[in-house]
Parts: C-alpha cells; sequence; structure tokens
C-alpha cells in the first residue's frame, strides 16, 4: 500500500523552520511536532513597512476555535491543528468557518509577529496520528509549500 503523502502551507512569510528548534531544557515537550514561520533577521526590515502580518490557514480546514493565543482547525479526516500566535490576533473568520489553505483567518501587528523566535507555530494537537513530517526549512512566502506529512494508515483487517 502506497504512503498517502499531505502537504501543509506557510501561514505567514517568514522563516520556516521546525516546531521543536523552539523547545529548550525544562520546555522540552512545549512544542509537539510541526513548524513555525519567524521573521528572522532578514525578513525584519521588510515587516517594518507593514502595519499588520495576516495568518492564513495552513491547509484546507475549518475553524473549530479561536482565541487570544492562536486558533484551531479540523482538516477533512479530523486530524486537527493548533496555530499558536506571538500576538493577539484580530479574527477574519469565526469558529464553524471554512478556511481554504492559504485564505486569511486573522492578523497580528507586526511587532508581535517579529517578537522572539516564532510569530507563529503549527502544530499537530494528535501527534500520534502522523507518521512522518518532513518541514522544508527556508524563507517562504504565505502559502507556499513548508511541510509534508503521512497520516496514520488505519488497521487493514
Amino acid at each position: 500500500m502506497e504512503k498517502e503523502i499531505r502537504r501543509l502551507y506557510s501561514p505567514a512569510k517568514g522563516e520556516v523552520f521546525p516546531s521543536s528548534a523552539l523547545n529548550s531544557g525544562e520546555m522540552s515537550e512545549r512544542f509537539a511536532e510541526g513548524f513555525a514561520v519567524g521573521a528572522g533577521r532578514f525578513m525584519r526590515l521588510y515587516y517594518r513597512l507593514l502595519p499588520a502580518v495576516e495568518i492564513c490557514s495552513p491547509a484546507d480546514c475549518a475553524v473549530i476555535s479561536a482565541d487570544s493565543s492562536g486558533f484551531r482547525l479540523r482538516m477533512g479526516d479530523g486530524l486537527e491543528l493548533m496555530v499558536l500566535l506571538s500576538g493577539e490576533p484580530e479574527y477574519f473568520l469565526s469558529p464553524g468557518d471554512m478556511a481554504p489553505a492559504g485564505e486569511p483567518v486573522c492578523r497580528i501587528s507586526r511587532e508581535d509577529f517579529c517578537r522572539g523566535r516564532a510569530g507563529a507555530v503549527v502544530t499537530f494537537c494528535d501527534s500520534a496520528r502522523v507518521t512522518e513530517l518532513h518541514v522544508f526549512p527556508g524563507v517562504k512566502r504565505a502559502g507556499a509549500l513548508a511541510a509534508e506529512y503521512c497520516p496514520q494508515q488505519p488497521p487493514e483487517y
């Protein structure tokens, strides 16, 4: 049986890297499997010109919750993603709305996005349902391919 490969896209323009790079010492389990997007050194110059940064959906999903720390999305197969944000978001979509990949869900101020190492972190809510995750690091535009994963296949009887 051939592996099924699914894609996740960058929610914002910036430097994409594995979320495990954010883990440190006592907080080694804080960020589950996923990827992060940050301004990086080069991108900080770009963001100085923008009043706010739009955060887009990383996949075709439905918004199931949205609060001050981020939003949660559910894909068609039931797998859920959490998008954690570094600032107070202003939402364009509400829980229950569909969010196609690349559609803006909210925006945060450029100061909040540039603060710290990551402005947005995309993680799986149930990483046990993901068998492989490949993050494609580097500077990406919003909506560019950022990661691929293989969902866990149900057992065959």
